[in-house]
């Protein structure tokens, strides 16, 4: 007599974990198993543990597995192969970042406009032997302190090529250490409009206008720079909550500064300036001396780990 075997012991199978940068599961991402040799479409999604199962039934074929997931960039497999009876195991790790059409989901003529930005971008970043040499001369003046003679040499570059946005900003750079702000704005703006693209940009943008007084249009441009890099979202959502302490906007500020705290849990500055900026009202005092002590474990300051203690002394005397 012939035992029928059950549909899933007969079938093909793919599985995996999805986890962040951090190596944290990802729960509820979007899963597509697309067929290769043979069009056909299978959709699911990871459970709490981040982990998801596809049964693909009995018939062959290779597949491309897509995981996406809001807030982060989405990642691809091809080619997976998965015998009878086997069940092949594919794992993802999710980078934060905007969500964007792979190649193979964009169309001819994106695909065309895309190859176009990139060969611009890699031909920005190209110097010719005589531009690498003023720009690496620059860039050792600068570093022992010679802004001025630093200058030259970056504008030496720029004549021979007049559209290099990393050079044009350390111009800029040179400018705010001479203290010629108008002029260092007006580098960067020119930066920005050659390389809108480049985060770092906008966070050193941010820094000017902090310094020339200008907190709004300050904190737009850390919010921008979080917005094209989450990975140093906590840098620039910490540099955001500065720019509104200095503006003496303290709620907002506690917002950014949880903010920077929510995009990197280990960015010790964040917890100290959220705990100075709750620390005034009697009802946030609690709050307060939580996130003063978790600087007390993270911080590397003294000074400031000194003064965290005597805040902490202080608020839990007065409670």
């Amino acid at each position: 007599m012939l035992l029928a075997l059950p549909a899933a012991a007969q079938s093909r199978a793919v599985k995996g974990k999805v986890t962040d940068d951090k190596g944290q599961p990802v729960q509820d991402a979007q899963v597509k198993i697309e067929g290769e040799d043979i069009y056909r479409v299978f959709t699911t999604k990871t459970n709490k543990k981040g982990e998801y199962f596809y049964l693909l039934g009995l018939q062959s074929g290779r597949y491309r597995i897509t995981v996406r997931k809001e807030g982060f960039r989405p990642a691809y497999r091809e080619h997976i192969q998965p015998e009878m009876r086997e069940e092949v195991e594919v794992d993802f790790q999710l980078t934060p970042g905007p969500d964007q059409k792979l190649h193979f989901e964009m169309t001819e003529e994106e695909r065309a406009e895309y190859m176009k930005r990139y060969e611009a971008q890699q031909k920005q970043r190209q110097f010719s032997a005589e531009v690498k040499e003023r720009f690496d001369k620059g860039v050792t003046l600068y570093d022992s302190g010679q802004y001025e003679e630093a200058l030259v040499e970056f504008n030496a570059a720029l004549e021979k090529d007049p559209k290099q946005p990393g050079i044009i900003a350390r111009t800029g750079d040179c400018y705010l250490k001479l203290d010629r702000k108008d002029e260092a704005l007006e580098a960067y703006n020119k930066a920005i409009e050659l390389n809108p693209q480049d985060p770092a940009l906008y966070t050193n943008k941010g820094v000017i206008l902090g310094q020339m007084g200008k907190m709004t249009e300050a904190q737009e441009m850390f919010k921008k720079a979080a917005e094209l890099d989450p990975m140093a979202a906590g840098q620039n959502f910490y540099n955001l909550g500065v720019t509104m302490v200095n503006a003496g906007d303290f709620e907002n500020a506690v917002g950014a500064f949880k903010q920077s705290i929510e995009a990197d849990p280990s960015f010790a500055e964040s917890y100290y300036q959220l705990g100075m900026s709750l620390s005034a009202k009697p009802d946030t005092i609690p709050e307060a001396i939580a996130a003063l002590k978790k600087y007390l474990e993270l911080g590397q300051k003294p000074e400031q780990v000194e003064v965290a203690k005597q805040i902490i002394s202080a608020l839990e005397a007065a409670q």
